[in-house]
């Protein structure tokens, strides 16, 4: 088979791996896997949001103008029931960095990988398998949409919480938690006027709801995979029959809906780091596939964007000199991040105090297995 040589692959054009084209793209030749792409008829994606903190990493990726007039819409105030039944009411324009956005998902995750692609990445859509080898110094990489082999020196895995490459290379992955979401699209309503995001506290977990640029309004439930009552939920009445039960979330929901419920792993989770360590020289892990955050951390989105920017200096060190394998920098980088998370996650848990003997709180907050 005859082969094509690059600089790095990137397995996985989400934010991660799309940010991290955007920062190698001008200096390397970069290759960009990315799955099939999504149908118009696939569901949307979950309601996510995105700190003011992250249009500095935006504007290193070169994708802040276009940024700026895809539509994302700012963040209006967060109200949440959490640590007390009286609502508190926090204005995101008294964050120093702005307010932030509620994103826009599939336009935000294609805007960056056209601005990859304009930093010069080359951007294949794969189907089907990837077969993923070592050898003769460099990462080789086989794949159905490319006729030729892939090799480079470097190979990143960007593929989400799946962590398809680590996965074939053998590094496990550790669930922190059994965090499950429940979730559904409620049609866009003219008499919803509600910019807020919605965030309360139940016996068995927790909910938000938040108005998305499509005009939908998202309803998310928390809860553990093992509870008894996570198959009743899935029925959609039964899951908004359970929310409306909270005044904060009744005001904004209607009584009843035709739409599915769906089901996602919401869990922290987290690569081995010393199998990490111990994989050939080269490869890394950004954005979900190395550490995935709670979504009460309201993290996701910015971790990707920060991990990529973290695997882009370590690399660019290694490339000048540095004291520092470029992946042992990285890991330190990224073990001080899961560390700082950890601690906050478990007080965030802490305090809703009515409900900390309740199974779901007492595990995340260490008096339950």
């Amino acid at each position: 088979m005859s082969h094509c040589d690059w600089d790095a692959i990137i397995v996985g054009a989400g934010p991660a791996g799309s940010a991290l084209a955007c920062r190698l793209g001008p200096q390397r030749r970069v290759l960009l896997l990315d799955r099939a792409p999504r149908s118009p008829l696939a569901l949307p994606r979950i309601g996510e949001s995105l700190p003011g903190a992250a249009a500095v990493l935006l504007q290193r990726c070169g994708g802040f103008e276009r940024f700026l007039v895809a539509g994302h819409v700012e963040r209006a105030a967060t109200v949440s029931q959490w640590e007390s039944s009286e609502p508190v009411w926090f204005d995101h324009l008294r964050d120093p960095n702005g307010p932030g956005w509620h994103l826009d998902r599939t336009r935000f995750d294609a805007d960056l990988r056209a601005a990859a692609v304009a930093a010069g990445s080359t951007l294949i859509d794969v189907v089907g398998p990837l077969r993923v080898l070592r050898g003769a110094g460099s990462w080789r990489v086989e794949c159905d949409a490319a006729v030729s082999e892939q090799r480079a020196p470097l190979l990143i895995d960007a593929t989400g919480r799946n962590a398809v490459v680590a996965r074939k290379l053998g590094i496990a992955r550790r669930a922190e938690d059994r965090l499950t979401c429940l979730y559904l699209h409620l049609p866009a309503d003219p008499g919803d006027e509600d910019q807020c995001t919605r965030v309360c506290v139940d016996r068995n977990g927790w909910w938000y709801s938040v108005r998305v640029p499509t005009g939908q309004r998202v309803l998310a439930f928390h809860l553990d995979a093992d509870d008894a009552e996570l198959r009743a939920l899935r029925v959609p009445s039964h899951l908004l029959a359970k929310a409306r039960r909270l005044p904060l979330l009744a005001d904004v929901l209607p009584v009843a809906t035709d739409e599915a419920v769906q089901v996602r792993p919401a869990g922290s989770a987290v690569l081995d780091r010393q199998a990490v360590a111990r994989s050939a020289p080269g490869f890394f892990a950004v954005g979900d596939a190395g550490l995935a955050f709670d979504p009460i951390a309201s993290q996701g989105i910015f971790h990707a964007l920060a991990s990529a920017e973290s695997a882009a200096n370590a690399i660019e060190r290694s490339d000048d000199g540095g004291a520092l394998d470029s992946r042992d920098a990285f890991l330190e980088e990224m073990d001080s991040v899961h560390v700082h998370y950890r601690d906050r996650l478990r007080l965030t848990y802490a305090a809703p105090a009515q409900y900390r003997e309740w199974p779901f709180w007492a595990r995340r907050i260490g008096n339950s297995s």
